[in-house]
């Protein structure tokens, strides 16, 4: 009888050892629950010190942080911990919770302290007094560049982690922090990339000239819209000034193309892309579109420029927002009413387009004065900077082969993704043909999916929503200049936009409708990827749905990222979509 008892003693050992072990176990998880609660929390009060310019707050806040992620790290890297990782049904889970705690961690002590050693010199990226302080520059170089790089590292690591095992309540917190640090990382890379260029940009080797064009999204293009205004902006030791402007429409019509032209520009675009700055974004290539009309510029006009710059109307706005109202001509311009009065009121106000070429040049310069003077909170300035960069609205092409070396694959570069990588490229951009302002109309949407995978490619499907909102009851009424009278082939107040379809480097583009009928598009190829080009007729209040087949060439499995042109209203004009390989 000795050898039951003795086996019901060991038995009751190993159970009172795994409750201890569970009663243990639920206790850390518990303490790491708390932890990056606390974190979060401390993170928030970072972010409000930071922008309050509350330096000593900001260090409690980070030393809080700090403290905390470091206890959740520390109680989710021991063997035990580590053990749970190997478990069924709960071992994705613990896995996930440690990744999550160590990557806070490291962002604590590598990503966020070095931001807070120079929180004081943040607001020197934006003008003071027409001036930006290049000293304050160089000292936010290295700091931003560390915390760049533990973003990147943290993001890394996060997006190369499959959370669609963890449980439900998990899976959507580790989302949502891979989101955060997904976009403080693009952020932190933008930034990093800014003090790169910005002290040669703003004259620190010696004076410099730029191009600032005002794209106008009330006739299309695929860059946002066609140039209109253009402005000198003139750079020397930091200060900044706005020398000249002058109408894009006035530097006339070449009789051959400026630059020579590749068959495929000619095929796609028409030798139109190389003989008027107005056509010169036809291209999706914003570096294409700078070297043209920086080509046309410097043999028109006195200056020899050093890049291209541009905005649109709906960044403005975001601008406005910061520095409040501007007064024009007699018009009171705000962020709300800046996109209607720049894209459709001053053509219904005014007839003459010299008149209105003058509004707009004027509006231009009444808001770079006001921003470049200094505003109150620079960080909201930064955030309405990087709120036009993210939706594709602020782009920046340099002559400098070193500095637009840097400038490369950034938000604001916009250039045409041409590189083959394990992520498909797609894109669908628009250009008006009707030759009138009807584009401030025309809304657009576009959709896209990964819908098979099968031997390392991808077949994909897309919609571009099309619309006008114009009122076919009052479009007749609306002055010639806006819409184009009919005179190039579309009927008045109707708009022929044609769409490009771009699929994947080195893919295809297999099948294209209208509305739900296949329909013979074009079939061309623009740098290494094929275009499918379709011509849409709008009339006022019609919608039309161009959808469309793609397949990737073998070894493009991630997902899936699609680029559009800018619209008129605000939108992100780049998007992502998952794989369908897993």
């Amino acid at each position: 009888m000795a050898r039951p008892r003795r086996l019901g003693t060991v038995l009751a050992l190993v159970a009172l050892v795994v409750v201890a072990l569970g009663a243990w176990v639920g206790w850390q998880a518990y303490q790491v629950n708390g932890s990056l609660n606390a974190v979060v929390d401390d993170a928030e009060s970072v972010q409000a010190a930071v922008e309050a310019g509350d330096a000593p707050a900001a260090r409690a806040a980070l030393d809080g942080l700090q403290r905390h992620s470091a206890d959740a790290a520390e109680r989710t890297s021991g063997l035990t911990w580590r053990a749970l990782g190997h478990l069924p049904f709960v071992g994705d889970d613990a896995d996930g919770v440690a990744l999550a705690s160590d990557v806070v961690a490291g962002l604590g002590t590598d990503g966020v302290e070095p931001l807070i050693s120079v929180s004081d010199d943040l607001d020197s990226v934006v003008p003071r007094g027409a001036r930006v302080d290049l000293d304050a520059l160089q000292r936010l170089q290295d700091p931003v560049a560390a915390a760049d790089r533990a973003f990147t590292t943290a993001d890394e690591r996060l997006r190369g982690t499959d959370s669609d095992d963890f449980v439900d309540r998990l899976a959507v917190s580790f989302r949502d922090l891979t989101d955060k640090v997904g976009e403080a990382q693009e952020a932190m890379d933008a930034a990093a990339t800014a003090l790169q260029v910005m002290p040669v940009m703003l004259g620190a080797d010696g004076p410099r000239d730029y191009l600032l064009v005002m794209q106008n999204n009330a006739e299309v293009r695929a860059t946002g819209g066609l140039p209109g205004a253009v402005s000198v902006v003139h750079t020397e030791e930091g200060r900044i000034s706005l020398t000249r402007q002058v109408a894009a429409s006035t530097l006339g019509r070449r009789e051959q193309p400026v630059l020579p032209l590749t068959p495929e520009e000619r095929e796609l675009f028409s030798t139109n892309l190389g003989l008027y700055v107005l056509d010169a974004n036809l291209t999706p290539d914003w570096p294409r579109a700078a070297a043209l009309i920086g080509a046309r510029w410097a043999e028109t006009q006195p200056e020899d420029p050093a890049g291209v710059l541009s905005i649109d109307p709906v960044a403005l706005s975001y601008l406005l927002e910061v520095t409040g109202p501007v007064q024009v001509a007699g018009v009171e311009l705000t962020a709300d009413n800046a996109v209607d009065e720049l894209l459709h009121g001053v053509y219904v106000r005014i007839p003459d387009p010299a008149a209105q070429d003058e509004f707009f040049r004027a509006a231009a310069k009444a808001v770079f004065d006001r921003v470049s003077g200094g505003v109150a909170d620079p960080e909201l300035m930064l955030r309405a900077l990087t709120r036009g960069a993210r939706e594709g609205r602020l782009l920046v092409h340099s002559f400098d082969a070193e500095q637009q070396a840097a400038l490369a694959g950034t938000t604001v570069s916009g250039e045409l993704p041409t590189a083959s990588t394990s992520r498909p490229q797609v894109g669908v951009y628009l250009d008006d043909t009707s030759v009138g302002k009807m584009s401030y109309f025309l809304r657009h949407d576009v959709r896209a999916a990964a819908t098979s995978c099968s031997g390392g490619r991808q077949r994909l499907s897309g919609t571009l929503r099309l619309e006008s909102v114009a009122d076919p009851a009052t479009v007749g009424g609306l002055p010639v200049y806006i819409t184009g009278g009919g005179r190039f082939g579309a009927p008045v107040g109707s708009q022929l936009v044609v769409a490009y379809l771009y699929g994947p480097v080195g893919g295809s583009v297999d099948e294209v409708t209208f509305n739900g009928r296949p329909v013979r598009a074009e079939a061309a190829e623009h740098e290494g990827r094929p275009v499918a080009r379709v011509i849409a007729e709008l009339e006022p209040g019609e919608v039309t749905n161009v959808e469309w087949r793609m397949t990737t060439p073998e070894g493009q499995t991630g997902g899936i990222d699609v680029r559009t042109t800018p619209s008129v209203q605000p939108s992100r004009s780049a998007a992502s979509y998952a794989s369908a390989c897993g």
